[in-house]
């Protein structure tokens, strides 16, 4: 029997996942077979069959994402349909089975993995995850040709015994992949905690490490494996009485739903000052988390989640339906709903494409709806205005830069109320507008800002981005982003202080990654900052640092 392993990384999600290991991206093994000519068309069928085993699986988790609500992940299946319908793809693999006599497997593998260079070599953030996309599909026919239609199946379904995912990457559809298959784990190499779909992991709640040396070469497909997201670790064949002491610990860590949810815990530190804590959200459902977790309210709302990977901009009756669900469901406590923050790393050219050469410093977020889609933030602005009758709401505009595009959002919010009430339409007349302070002129103009806005929330991801002129999802510049520095912090403190100076600093809140991290919240709350908006899952974190944290203490040097 194979020794237990302890194997260390960094925590993204907190929590203990118990399963067997799923390798998802371990390469099948692909060999070239030279086919006798009177094979060639009997090959070609036996491709043209796993496409189409392929495209059923892919109808089936449609309906699913679809009957769960969850759109985002409807929307990433929309891609992979409108990939798998590419003819010229599977025409150009037909035409190599027979001018090179081929077997399929290694055509596909070829073909696939021509395309996959071309897109990965133009760094553009779009054309790298439509690339993921394609060796998801490419993987997933290679597995409908080498195994039976039962078996394929079967694989691909929520498996009955818990499983966990071991991967090399973390990509948006890795995640996806995760909740699809009902993984009750994930640990991963990848040392890209802030990137998205990190983020999507923690809305999830699958315990998550990352980060993890020598993780695949360690493990095979059907382990026993434990995560424990709470220290950073993956326990590999765990010996009984570790497996005794994990189910344990999950036990009295484990936090049930409530009904009628509880209120909100007041969070305090060591000395007694309050601070409030609101949560992050990507969708409806999670919404549930953060009545289980007792936050105050949701801080961030992304909404463009509910925009990519989708041929179209959902309209005005399908954006209401979704934050009047939100709204509803936070059961009186303050929502914040973030406009479409589309551009950089979150684009679509069905919807908007950047054609700059540089798309992080380019066209995205309000700069977009301001410079050439201001109709569809007049539509977003009426669905929220809307769903603000049913609750306290809070508008929040993403990568403001200046004063000016705050003016111009008051007048499209204006317009968008005159028609409302001209429609005689339902709607609230009071809505707090906020602006998100994410680039470094921002940060510079928080006083000016704060006189525009209702309140601001400071996106540390993105800020500490273009502080450091690192790209936050590039793994070779991981380093820069571990620690914010001395110079951060300065840019941190400067504006809680321009904030203080009109007594506003109880308008200000952060809302980046760096507002979940416990070991940075002491440096925060020194800094003055009281409100934070987190991933859900790390509130019980988050509150242990607050109460450890003695603000009459001098920080240690």
């Amino acid at each position: 029997m194979r020794k237990e392993i302890k194997l260390s990384g960094v925590t993204i999600c907190p929590g203990i996942g118990f399963g067997k290991v799923q390798i998802l991206d371990r390469e099948l093994p692909v060999v070239r077979i030279s086919l006798p000519p009177g094979q060639v068309k009997r090959e070609q069928k036996r491709y043209t069959r796993a496409v189409k085993m392929v495209g059923e699986h892919l109808d089936q988790h449609v309906k699913e994402a679809h009957s769960a609500s969850w759109l985002s992940a409807s929307q990433i299946l929309k891609v992979h349909r409108a990939i798998l319908d590419d003819q010229h793809f599977h025409g150009a693999i037909a035409d190599r089975i027979a001018s090179r006599n081929e077997n399929a497997e290694w055509a596909l593998s070829e073909e696939a993995g021509a395309m996959i260079s071309r897109l990965e070599i133009t760094r553009d953030p779009y054309f790298q995850a439509r690339a993921e996309d394609i060796r998801d599909l490419a993987d997933n026919i290679l597995h409908a040709l080498t195994g039976s239609r039962a078996d394929y199946r079967k694989g691909l379904s929520c498996p009955k015994e818990a499983t966990v995912i071991f991967t090399g990457n973390l990509y948006p559809s890795t995640a996806v992949q995760a909740r699809r298959f009902c993984a009750r784990g994930f640990a991963t190499e990848s040392r890209l905690l802030a990137s998205h779909a990190a983020i999507l992991l923690k809305g999830f709640s699958i315990p998550a490490v990352a980060a993890v040396k020598g993780l695949r070469p360690a493990a095979r497909d059907g382990d026993r494996v434990i995560v424990d997201g709470y220290n950073g670790k993956v326990i590999l064949r765990p010996t009984a009485a570790t497996r005794k002491e994990y189910q344990a610990l999950r036990k009295s860590l484990e936090i049930p739903p409530v009904s009628p949810p509880l209120p909100p815990v007041e969070s305090t530190t060591r000395d007694g000052t309050v601070i409030h804590l609101a949560t992050n959200i990507e969708n409806p459902e999670q919404v549930e988390l953060m009545l289980r977790h007792r936050l105050e309210g949701i801080g961030l709302f992304r909404t463009e989640f509910l925009a990519l990977s989708a041929d179209t901009i959902p309209g005005e009756e399908e954006q209401y339906s979704v934050y009047r669900r939100v709204v509803e469901g936070a059961g009186g406590r303050r929502v914040v709903i973030r406009t479409f923050d589309i551009g950089a790393d979150k684009q679509n050219p069905n919807i908007y494409r950047d054609r700059g050469q540089n798309p992080a410093l380019g066209v995205r977020g309000i700069r977009r709806h301001l410079l050439c889609c201001p109709d569809e933030l007049r539509v977003q602005l009426r669905a929220i205005l809307r769903a603000a009758e049913a609750g306290e709401v809070g508008i929040l505009l993403p990568m403001v830069t200046t004063v000016e595009e705050i003016r111009r959002v008051k007048k499209i919010l204006t317009a968008a109320r005159r028609e409302l009430r001209r429609e005689k339409k339902p709607f609230s007349p009071k809505i707090a507008l906020g602006a998100m302070i994410e680039v470094p002129a921002a940060a510079f103009a928080a006083g000016e800002i704060l006189k525009e806005a209702d309140f601001v929330s400071v996106g540390t991801n993105d800020l500490l981005q273009y502080f450091l002129a690192a790209d936050r999802d590039n793994p070779e510049l991981v380093v820069y982003g571990e620690t914010p520095g001395p110079g951060f912090l300065a840019l941190m403190s400067l504006i809680i202080e321009k904030a203080a100076a009109q007594g506003r600093q109880n308008d200000v809140a952060i809302c980046g990654e760096m507002a979940s991290n416990p070991s940075l919240l002491p440096d925060l709350l020194r800094l003055g900052y009281r409100s934070f908006s987190i991933s859900p899952v790390l509130a019980p974190a988050v509150r242990a640092a607050a109460v450890k944290t003695d603000l009459r203490v001098p920080a240690p040097s």
